[in-house]
């Protein structure tokens, strides 16, 4: 157990986690809740016919299959010890935790998942029946039958981890980055409470890095809850990189909404996505629209020509160059921004 807790910082720290070294693991304790349920009904099951597997299966794509391995090891070493205490089991329980681990892993490339579906299958008849063979000398028909049953249920359970878990763990953050923008969100009243006109530039970001992110076909959620937070570290006090980037971390933001914090203006790293480089851009843009509007009044200037002017100086200083930017999201995003009217 505490090898499991090890292995969740030392993951979590490498980012093979959720893609977030702040991560709040709370898909791995939905997993792990799960399969305690799971082994407490295990416990009732005869020797040699408890599908331990399941526990690899389900925390490899929760985590990874070392968190699958560590997991699927507590709990068969747990059953031996208090509910069998046969040696023989425990070996074979094992064997299924590694195949498991090795097989969930495996299924990540979609071209063996006929393949993995199958083995997974005959290794579960296989394996029970070898280390039972090896303890009582005689093969069981009562064996072969439940490993059959077990296999075809470790097929699906790895069918259903695979085709579904990648996909929440992408709407999990794509619900965070809208969660932490919206009127409820602590934050969001604390911005309020500290400045209206801070809460009302970032709300304004947020929209506009939003529309020009699905007009430039780039991630708009990103787009929206960086624009929205892009100027955490002012809100904090200097230094404001890193001030920003660690109420960021302490509050679990996903770690790509971390990276755009950390490139603020290119004053520590220059922005290293295109989602980096629009945020910077609409709100280097919104800032100096403000700047002229007060200096030269609201009908007295094009705001077509000022808009492109100023977004090819942003493009021309090389603040871009190792974003990704490509000269067509470029395109797209200055053609909407001239016709935004929320600009005007």
């Amino acid at each position: 157990y505490l090898l499991l807790i090890f292995e969740l910082e030392y993951e979590r720290l490498r980012k093979q986690i959720a893609n977030n070294t702040k991560t709040d693991f709370l898909k791995l304790a939905i997993g792990f809740l799960g399969n305690c349920i799971l082994i407490g009904g295990f416990a009732f099951l005869p020797v040699y016919c408890r599908p331990v597997i399941f526990v690899a299966i389900i925390m490899c794509f929760a985590g990874n299959e070392y968190l699958g391995f560590i997991c699927g090891t507590f709990f068969s070493i747990l059953l031996s010890v208090t509910v069998s205490g046969d040696y023989y089991e425990l070996v074979s329980e094992m064997t299924l935790v590694i195949v498991g681990s090795i097989l969930a892993k495996a299924l990540k490339d979609k071209k063996l998942n006929k393949f993995v579906y199958i083995l997974t299958i005959c290794l579960n008849i296989v394996i029970p029946n070898i280390f039972y063979y090896m303890s009582d000398k005689e093969f069981s028909m009562k064996i072969i039958m439940y490993g059959g049953i077990i296999g075809i249920l470790s097929a699906v359970v790895a069918f259903i981890c695979s085709n579904s878990i990648k996909v929440m763990s992408d709407d999990e953050i794509n619900d965070i980055l809208i969660d932490i923008i919206t009127d409820t969100y602590p934050e969001v009243a604390e911005v309020k409470k500290y400045s209206m006109t801070e809460y009302k530039h970032a709300d304004f970001v947020s929209t506009i890095a939003f529309r020009a992110a699905k007009a430039a076909d780039l991630d708009a959620n990103l787009c929206a809850a960086a624009g929205f937070y892009y100027r955490l570290g002012q809100w904090q006090g200097k230094p404001y990189v890193e001030n920003g980037v660690l109420r960021a971390e302490r509050l679990c933001f996903p770690e790509k909404l971390i990276n755009i914090l950390q490139e603020y203006y290119g004053e520590e790293v220059k922005p290293q996505s295109p989602e980096s480089a629009l945020v910077n851009m609409v709100d280097s843009l919104v800032v100096k629209l403000d700047k002229i509007k007060q200096e030269v009044g609201q009908s007295e200037w094009n705001h077509e020509i000022i808009i492109v002017q100023l977004l090819n100086e942003l493009s021309e200083s090389g603040l871009y160059d190792e974003s990704g930017l490509s000269m067509n999201h470029f395109l797209k995003i200055r053609k909407y921004l001239t016709k935004e009217e929320l600009l005007k």
